[in-house]
């Protein structure tokens, strides 16, 4: 979380989105959630950009460019009169992998959380622009370490099963379930170890992507 020790009346966030090789500025469709809390903002082929945020709010910027490595990150702004917030865009490869922060699911549960379809339409944007992607869909939960195998397993079919969850809405919205698999890593890769807040917990409830083939 932020220090509120520094007040900043008017602070703003500049957008670069660069090319991870040639560092050169490109134009890629950028998505914004945070700034309007009813829906995401949405910028068609944008490369640089700047404009005001609202201050001691989390953000999320995601971007889809074709042939890249879908980008998703989610933050509280530093505390500066501008926060940079440069992207670096990976070309596509196996073994990427990208933290999908806002799909999330009702506590220990596998149903996906309603909030969790603005990540849910971009995650299907990627993999419509990428047709030849593979990914494999890796579930995670939160629970106590050092559990007993009975319980490890309990947590492991529980990731699988978020990781499902995902797979079936993209395969409803038209994506080959050849092209997918669902990993479950259970509690064994916990964001936070000892979680201390909801946010927490709700990250170590993750799921992420791997590139497996293209």
């Amino acid at each position: 979380f932020p220090s509120h020790d520094i007040y900043i009346e008017d602070q703003k966030i500049q957008i670069l989105v660069t090319d991870f090789q040639t560092k050169r500025l490109m134009d890629a469709d950028v998505m914004m959630k945070g700034l309007n809390p009813r829906k995401t903002l949405v910028f068609k082929d944008l490369a640089d950009t700047t404009f005001n945020l609202r201050r001691y709010r989390q953000y999320t910027v995601s971007v889809i460019k074709s042939g890249y490595m879908y980008y998703a990150h989610k933050f509280y702004p530093d505390e500066a009169a501008v926060h940079f917030e440069k992207i670096e865009m990976k070309p596509i490869s196996v073994g990427l992998k990208t933290v999908i922060d806002d799909i999330t699911f009702l506590g220990d549960e596998t149903q996906i959380y309603h909030k969790s379809i603005p990540a849910l339409e971009e995650l299907l944007a990627f993999v419509n622009a990428n047709p030849t992607v593979e990914l494999a869909v890796i579930g995670h939960a939160n629970g106590p370490e050092g559990a007993d195998q009975k319980t490890d397993g309990v947590y492991r079919r529980v990731s699988e099963k978020r990781a499902e969850a995902v797979i079936d809405y993209l395969v409803q919205h038209g994506v080959d379930r050849k092209r997918l698999t669902a990993k479950g890593m259970g509690n064994r890769a916990m964001a936070y170890p000892d979680p201390q807040t909801d946010w927490q917990l709700s990250a170590n409830r993750r799921v992420e992507i791997e590139v497996i083939g293209f």
